[in-house]
C-alpha cells in the first residue's frame, strides 16, 4: 500500500548500434518513399522496435518470473547476535488500513517467537497520535519500538526519546534518504522493481502493440513516490506507443472512500481511450472498484504495489493487477534489525522478496494477502539461533 516515488530523465548520447539502425531507417525511407504512407508506417515501426529499451520479450520473461511463487529464504546470510531475554516491544501501526495492520501484527509475532513481551497499537491516524504512541511506549519502558507506515520526520520527537531510553526504533515503509538520528533501520520492498514490472506487464498485456495509461501520484507516501518513478521508467522505455496521458494527486483519504470513487471515476469518463490505471498501492483498489461500478468502465485494468486483501476479488474476474512481498515478514526483518541494533552489529540491506498476482496465476494461492510459499518463520529463528 503505502508510501514512496521517483523518476524523470535526461538526454543521453545514442549508442553505436542506436546511431546505424536510425541511419539505416533514413536509407529506407528515401528508397521507399514512392510507397506512400504504408512503407512510411513500417519505417516508424522499425524504428520503435530498434530504440525502444524494454522489448515484449523481456516485459514477458520478467512478468513470468514476478509471478512465480516465493520459495527461498532471503533474510541475511549472519547472523545478529545474542537474542537477549526478557525484553519488551511496542508495535505501532499508523493508520487503519491492512498493510500497517499486517505489519505491526508481524513485528509482535516475531518479538514473541523469541520470548519478548509484544504488544500493537494503533496511532490513531495522526502524526500527533503517531507521537502519544511512541512517548507511551517509552515511558512503559519498552526495550524496542516498530512503526509500520509512519512518516519518519513526523516521528522525530518521538524516535529521540527512544535513542535517549536506549530503545532500538525501526520503520517500516515510508523509507527516506536522511533518516532522524534514532531511526536503527527503515524496513521497505523493491518499490522501483515492482513499479517497473507493472509497466512491464501492460506491454506483455498489450503484445507490445501500445497503450494509453493514467497514473496516480500521493506525495504523502514516499515509497509509493519510488513505485511511481519505476512504473514511469517502464513506460518510457517500452518507447513511444506506451503513454501515460494523466496524471492525478490523489490524498490518503481518495482511499476507499465515496469521493475518492468518484474522482476516479470522473477519469475513467474523460479519459475513454485509457485502458489501464496505475494507482500506485493495492490500498486504492477498493476505490478502483467502485470507480469501475460507477463509470461502468469495466474495460479498465488498475495496477498496484502490494497485496493485503484484494486477491479474492482477483480471484473472481476484478480486473486489477498487484505485485508486493507478504506483509507479515516485514516484522520479522525488523526484528532482525533490532537484534543488530542491540548488539551494536552494523545493519544489513534487506532484499524483500516479492510475487506478482494476476488473473492467471490468482487461484494459485489462497487467503485475501500475497504470502510466501516457505516457513520463513522456521527460517529466521534459525538463523537467530532460537529453537522452535
Amino acid at each position: 500500500m503505502y508510501l514512496r516515488r521517483t523518476g524523470g530523465g535526461r538526454a543521453r548520447a545514442l549508442p553505436l548500434a542506436a546511431v546505424v539502425a536510425m541511419g539505416s531507417a533514413v536509407i529506407l525511407t528515401t528508397a521507399l518513399s514512392a510507397s506512400g504512407a504504408t512503407s512510411h508506417q513500417a519505417v516508424a515501426a522499425a524504428h520503435h522496435a530498434t530504440t525502444a529499451k524494454l522489448t515484449l520479450a523481456k516485459a514477458r520473461v520478467d512478468v513470468a518470473a514476478a509471478r512465480k511463487p516465493m520459495t527461498m529464504f532471503t533474510g541475511p546470510k549472519t547472523a545478529p547476535g545474542l537474542v537477549p531475554a526478557g525484553k519488551s516491544l511496542v508495535s505501532i501501526y499508523s493508520v487503519p488500513a491492512p498493510l500497517p495492520q499486517r505489519s505491526a501484527a508481524g513485528v509482535a509475532t516475531a518479538a514473541k517467537a523469541i520470548g519478548w513481551k509484544a504488544k500493537v497499537v494503533f496511532g490513531n491516524g495522526t502524526p500527533s497520535g503517531w507521537l502519544a504512541a511512541i512517548n507511551t511506549a517509552v515511558q512503559g519502558g519498552a526495550n524496542a519500538v516498530a512503526m509500520s507506515a509512519g512518516v519518519p520526520a513526523l516521528m522525530a520527537p518521538g524516535i529521540a526519546k527512544a535513542k535517549a531510553a536506549g530503545a532500538p526504533f525501526v520503520d517500516i515503509f515510508n523509507g527516506v534518504k536522511n533518516p532522524p538520528p534514532g531511526l536503527v533501520a527503515q524496513i521497505g520492498p523493491q518499490e522501483r522493481t515492482q513499479g517497473y514490472r507493472l509497466a512491464e506487464w501492460i506491454v506483455q498485456n498489450t503484445k507490445g502493440k501500445g497503450a494509453q495509461i493514467i497514473a496516480y501520484n500521493s506525495p504523502q507516501f514516499s515509497d509509493l513516490q519510488v513505485a511511481l518513478g519505476g512504473f514511469v521508467q517502464g513506460i518510457k522505455d517500452a518507447g513511444s506507443k506506451y503513454k501515460i496521458i494523466n496524471t492525478t494527486l490523489s490524498p490518503a483519504s481518495d482511499i476507499g472512500s465515496p469521493a475518492g470513487a468518484q474522482r476516479m471515476a470522473a477519469l475513467f469518463r474523460k479519459y475513454p481511450q485509457a485502458k489501464y490505471i496505475f494507482v500506485l498501492s493495492e490500498s486504492w483498489a477498493g476505490t478502483f472498484a467502485q470507480a469501475v461500478q460507477a463509470s461502468g468502465r469495466h474495460d479498465v485494468t488498475g495496477l498496484g504495489t502490494d497485496g493485503d486483501f484484494f486477491l479474492p476479488q482477483i480471484r473472481k474476474g476484478a480486473k486489477f493487477v498487484e505485485i508486493g512481498p507478504d506483509t507479515s515478514e516485514y516484522g520479522w526483518f525488523a526484528m532482525d534489525a533490532i537484534l543488530r541494533a542491540m548488539n551494536h552489529k552494523p545493519q544489513v540491506k534487506y532484499n524483500v522478496p516479492f510475487r506478482l498476482f494476476d488473473n492467471t496465476n490468482a487461484k494459485s494461492s489462497t487467503g485475501p494477502a500475497i504470502a510466501n510459499s516457505y516457513d520463513y518463520k522456521s527460517a529466521w529463528l534459525k538463523l537467530w539461533g532460537v529453537k522452535k
